[in-house]
């Protein structure tokens, strides 16, 4: 069954199968989950296909997916532009090359600058 599911412009979407990010960590959609949120991006979860667990016996079952990005296999990144990136090392490697800045990576001031200030 196809996703449904209108997404916000302007947001990265990650497709994911039935595991999403409960599954072991080599999963794809798993190692998908975990590069996005080490690099800082937002984003949005589809599960596009809740009845093949570990895409097992997908092949000509994701005829939406297939349309959209010419191939049936998950995880899939769309991108804002509505172009996508495809398969689990793609996504990891996307998303180290646009890392987000994130409000942790902020140094903390160095304590000796503080002294005297109240």
């Amino acid at each position: 069954m196809a996703s449904s599911v209108k997404h916000m412009p302007g947001t990265l979407t990650l497709h994911t199968c039935s595991l999403d990010d409960g599954g072991p960590k080599f999963h794809p959609c798993h190692k998908a989950h975990d590069a996005l949120r080490e690099a800082g991006h937002t984003y949005e979860t589809d599960i596009f296909d809740k009845n093949r667990p570990m895409g097992l016996f997908t092949k000509g079952k994701r005829p939406k997916l297939k349309e959209m990005t010419g191939q049936e296999k998950l995880p899939v990144l769309e991108l804002p532009s509505g172009e996508f990136v495809t398969g689990s090392s793609d996504i990891v490697a996307w998303a180290k090359a646009n890392s987000q800045p994130s409000h942790t990576d902020a140094r903390a001031p160095d304590p000796q600058s503080l002294r005297g200030i109240r």
